[in-house]
């Protein structure tokens, strides 16, 4: 969007936010604006955002609570499209940028790493993201093949640094990792990309094995070999572009991944050793759930996270390679006198009912907090105190929903 305005020549003021709560409203309130854009966001605060004396528009993909009079929503879920799986927030602002203007199709790229980022090609790409993807393959924006979904310099560096897939017993630990190669006489220090066919499907079959071990569904294992999407304008994958995003966000410099999409010249190096500090982190934190466990419920699983940006990655992450698949994982962070809430399931656990939406914004609401998002994925805000009784209403909602 930044993009689209810039090109447009329209004077905007860019704010980067990770949820829209009371103090927030407050806020854009005292601001006096003309007109506000929300995006990714909006759709679950309807009610307050009517109450802000300028237009608005919110393009979002999550579950609308309702239409409005007053607001414009643009939301694929009112056409009977999915926003789980269909339409992510990057395709939904892509798609208002080339309504702007057609040459806004040279930012494809962005959006394509956009639904990366928010899970959507799992499995294959779906309905909006895959129109826009065979659209920017034939402008030539993107070029697609398949591989091996690991990075790094070498085949070592690749495994014992790969947290997404995350591999139980390599991941962090790179003499394991040095072992595991010897045992297959592959050559630790060969890249990635060079391997040849034999020792590229012997490691794939190999790690598939590790992660069906690990208990991980048949998607996730699947993801090990697939569709690369090659930027040409940035020299990097969607994926790799994701990758960098996701951890200037998570790492609280939102600006710099701006700027990165911008193509300013020395975001790319900052945002690599952010990524490099980012992946630290996520590993700590996935290799003492590994070890440790987390706490149990009859139908949820719980962990508290000490820093909250990183609550959703290390929350999916965990859910997907390392915990229970029968039940949803939710991560708690205690922050200024509140309790912020990631939750996490899996597209089976919804196939059979689960709507961590719903679950989150009733228990939520019961105790006086907020919460919303996705079947799959979804947070919410409470009261610091309230955790006890918020966790045993979402037991007992998600039992309800998974009976």
């Amino acid at each position: 969007m930044t993009g689209a305005l810039a090109r447009a020549k329209k004077q905007f003021h860019l704010t980067i936010t990770k949820g829209l709560d009371g103090d927030e409203i407050q806020s854009l309130a005292k601001e006096g604006n003309e007109a506000i854009l929300f995006l990714d966001m909006g759709s679950g605060q309807v009610d307050s955002l009517e109450t802000l004396g300028a237009k608005i528009a919110v393009l979002d993909h999550h579950k609308p609570i309702r239409r409005s009079k007053k607001i414009v929503q643009v939301n694929p879920h009112f056409y009977g499209i999915d926003g789980m799986t269909e339409s992510c927030a990057a395709a939904l602002s892509f798609i208002t940028a080339i309504m702007l203007d057609p040459c806004n199709w040279e930012l494809s790229p962005i959006a394509i790493a956009g639904i990366i980022g928010d899970r959507q090609h799992m499995g294959g790409l779906k309905g909006i993201n895959q129109q826009i993807l065979d659209y920017a393959v034939e402008k030539e924006f993107i070029s697609v093949q398949r591989g091996l979904n690991l990075k790094g310099a070498s085949v070592a560096d690749a495994i014992a640094d790969s947290v997404d897939p995350y591999f139980v017993g390599l991941t962090g630990r790179k003499d394991n990792v040095l072992a595991f190669l010897d045992s297959m006489k592959l050559n630790s220090d060969t890249p990635v990309g060079a391997l040849d066919e034999v020792y590229r499907r012997k490691l794939t079959s190999m790690l598939s094995l590790r992660l069906m071990g690990q208990g991980c569904r048949p998607e996730t294992v699947e993801e090990l070999v697939s569709e690369l999407h090659w930027i040409p304008s940035m020299s990097m994958s969607a994926a790799d572009l994701a990758d960098l995003l996701n951890a200037c966000g998570r790492m609280d410099h939102e600006g710099l991944g701006v700027a990165l999409c911008m193509k300013d010249e020395g975001a790319l190096l900052l945002a690599g050793d952010l990524r490099r500090e980012y992946n630290r982190k996520i590993t700590e934190k996935l290799m003492s759930i590994e070890t440790e466990g987390v706490s149990q419920m009859d139908h949820i699983q719980f962990f508290t996270a000490s820093d909250s940006s990183l609550a959703g990655a290390q929350t999916g992450l965990a859910m997907q390679y390392i915990l229970d698949q029968s039940k949803p994982t939710l991560a708690l962070s205690s922050v200024k006198g509140k309790v912020k809430v990631s939750s996490r399931g899996t597209k089976y656990l919804v196939s059979r009912g689960l709507d961590l939406s719903a679950a989150l914004k009733k228990a939520s609401e019961n105790i006086g907090g907020i919460g919303g998002g996705h079947a799959v994925a979804a947070g919410a805000t409470i009261q610091e105190g309230k955790q006890e009784e918020f966790l045993k209403s979402v037991d007992e909602i998600v039992a309800l929903q998974l009976r």
